[in-house]
Parts: structure tokens; C-alpha cells; sequence
């Protein structure tokens, strides 16, 4: 392959990259908005590209979303592997995962009712309370968090969040409930300087 066939091959990767990025962005931000009912050829527009870079990327609305849990999956897991051991790493990571039932309630509510045969959720889940239970360790140690949980706690948790933040309205409404939920489930987990646990 000649420099002049490298260098084309190696423009078209990234333009295909930009392009699948692009899509992503906009479909993010228009699930959000509008729930899951935004057509391919909206997110199209959306993203500055045609409908068949869309298609050519992700066959359905489905994989796009799928793709969009992977990608926040994935920064999860990138902010949980470059954390510390200190003991504020746990609660780093749940308001993380606050936020992002925040910024995407509206599409997981709909992909959730879209796929309720699939388990594709309780395994993710049970990766992410896997996560955070070896994130809340350092909090254990250091004394301000409650010594009796085990991934199923956060397991668990995952539940309630879903079932408070799955639950229909806008993004700020959901961000409302977050604070709410944040307080209640923090006081549960989390022990007062006092010695005082906060259940």
C-alpha cells in the first residue's frame, strides 16, 4: 500500500469516527429531550450527517441506544479505574450515576419497556454494584460508611434508583427526584461523624 493509500485510509477511519461520534452526540441529546421516539432521520440532521451514515453505523434505533448505555458504561468504569482508594471515591461514583439517570431516564424508561424480556440490564447492573462495592471499601475503612454492605446492597440500589428515575417527566423533574433519592439513600449507607448511623 503506497503513503498516498495509507494516508486516505487513515482520513476515512477518522472521518468515520467523527461521524459515528457525531451521531451519538446528537442522539443522546435528542433521547433525552424527547424520550425515544426521535426517528433515524432526525438524529441524522441533528448530527450534520446523512441518514445513511446513520444506518450504516447502528441498523436501528435499538442499537443506537445500546451503543449510548455502552459509551456511559464505559466512562463509569473509566472514572471508578482511575480513582484513588479515598474515601470519597463512593460517593464520586454515585453521583455519577445519579447524573446519568438524569441525562438519559427518558431513554432508558423506553428501551427498559422496549426490551423487558432482555437481561441485559440486571448484568450491567450487577457490574456496576460490583464497581461500587470495592469503591465503598475505603469509605469503610476510613469509618463513614455503614460496615455491613455487600454488592447486593448496591444491587439493590440500582433498583430504587430505577424505579424513582424511570418514571416519567422531564430531565428536570428527574433531576429533582435525584436529589431527593440521593438524600434518602445516602443517609442509609453513609455513617454521621458522631458515630451515628444515618438509618
Amino acid at each position: 500500500m503506497s503513503d498516498l493509500e495509507q494516508m486516505t485510509e487513515r482520513t476515512l477511519r477518522a472521518d468515520a469516527a467523527r461521524n459515528r461520534s457525531q451521531v451519538l452526540d446528537a442522539a443522546s441529546r435528542l433521547f433525552a429531550e424527547r424520550g425515544f421516539d426521535v426517528s433515524m432521520a432526525e438524529i441524522a440532521a441533528a448530527a450534520g450527517v446523512g441518514r445513511t451514515t446513520v444506518l450504516r453505523n447502528f441498523s436501528t434505533r435499538m442499537d443506537l441506544a445500546a451503543a449510548l448505555f455502552e459509551q456511559n458504561l464505559q466512562h463509569f468504569r473509566t472514572v471508578a479505574a482511575n480513582q484513588t482508594g479515598q474515601p470519597g471515591d463512593f460517593v464520586e461514583l454515585f453521583d455519577l450515576k445519579l447524573e446519568l439517570y438524569v441525562r438519559n431516564g427518558g431513554l432508558a424508561e423506553a428501551v427498559q419497556k422496549e426490551r423487558q424480556s432482555s437481561d441485559n440490564f440486571q448484568t450491567d447492573r450487577r457490574e456496576v454494584a460490583e464497581i461500587l462495592f470495592r469503591a465503598a471499601q475505603s469509605a469503610i475503612r476510613a469509618g463513614v460508611m455503614r460496615p455491613d454492605v455487600r454488592v447486593e446492597t448496591f444491587v439493590v440500589m440500582q433498583q430504587a434508583m430505577g424505579g424513582a428515575m424511570l418514571s416519567g417527566g422531564t430531565t428536570q423533574e428527574r433531576r429533582e427526584r435525584a436529589g431527593m433519592l440521593r438524600s434518602l439513600l445516602l443517609e442509609g449507607l453513609l455513617i454521621h461523624p458522631s458515630g451515628v448511623r444515618t438509618y
